[in-house]
């Protein structure tokens, strides 16, 4: 099955050469740690090669996605001028589960998008309308697996540090691979980390790496190997670093 590289060679060598075609990926983390931004990266290699993504974005506003991702070297508006990058903003309640779905269908039958974000996951359940929405989105994603689409589900996890969580109950059985990012305390820094749970369709590295947001793109740094207790939240520093 053909990977798509993320286009940071430390992030593919986590991933063993990316996320694949037809799979379920899972980015969980807390607000602000980069999940989104992760997901525009893959994007934004998709784009490289004529590929079209969209993002269902259902909490954040687009014009501040679209604000953010310039700010740190992701060209969204020439991407969506090149029609290989649409945003849409889903409004509260506006959809019943089938609209919604009846919506992305339309987006992969007619538009052809090979990679499809729901940002969030959480939002999707307080924005569509209806009871259980876990059969729906099982639905959507097997959907989309079908159609040879990858899929890109940010979960939020309400924990800043503390001890290590990577979904909220009912939806990691839908992921083939998970990818996390956590804050960690370093003497006294708050610094962010990028890890692999999870990958069924192939092997993955099973070190941490230091992550890292910049005006220049995302960077990614060596396996953090002197630290120990990192999915507590509170790390510690091996002697001799």
């Amino acid at each position: 099955m053909q990977a798509i590289s993320s286009g940071i060679p430390e992030i593919d060598e986590l991933l063993h050469g990316g996320i694949e075609r037809s799979t379920i990926t899972i980015v969980s983390g807390p607000s602000g740690v980069g999940k989104s931004t992760l997901g525009l990266q893959f994007m934004k290699e998709a784009a490289g090669r004529g590929e079209r993504s969209v993002i269902y974005t259902f909490e954040e506003n687009k014009e501040t996605l679209l604000s953010r991702a310039e700010s740190i070297n992701v060209p969204v508006h020439a991407m969506q001028e090149r029609d290989t990058l649409a945003i849409v903003q889903i409004e509260p309640l506006h959809y019943t589960p089938d609209e919604f779905a009846n919506l992305v269908r339309q987006e992969v039958e007619q538009q052809q998008a090979r990679i499809v974000m729901i940002d969030s996951v959480s939002g999707y359940r307080l924005s569509v309308r209806g009871e259980d929405l876990t059969p729906h989105l099982h639905a959507l994603c097997k959907y989309l697996q079908n159609m040879g689409v990858a899929v890109l589900l940010i979960n939020e996890v309400e924990a800043i540090t503390g001890e290590f969580r990577a979904t909220e109950i009912g939806i990691s059985y839908l992921a083939d691979t998970i990818i996390f990012l956590r804050y960690l305390e370093i003497r006294g820094e708050l610094r962010r980390a990028i890890g692999v749970l999870k990958k069924r369709m192939s092997d993955f590295e099973k070190t941490l790496r230091e992550f890292q947001i910049t005006r220049y793109g995302l960077k990614v740094g060596s396996p953090l190997s002197q630290l120990r207790g990192i999915l507590t939240g509170v790390p510690e520093l091996l002697d001799g670093d």
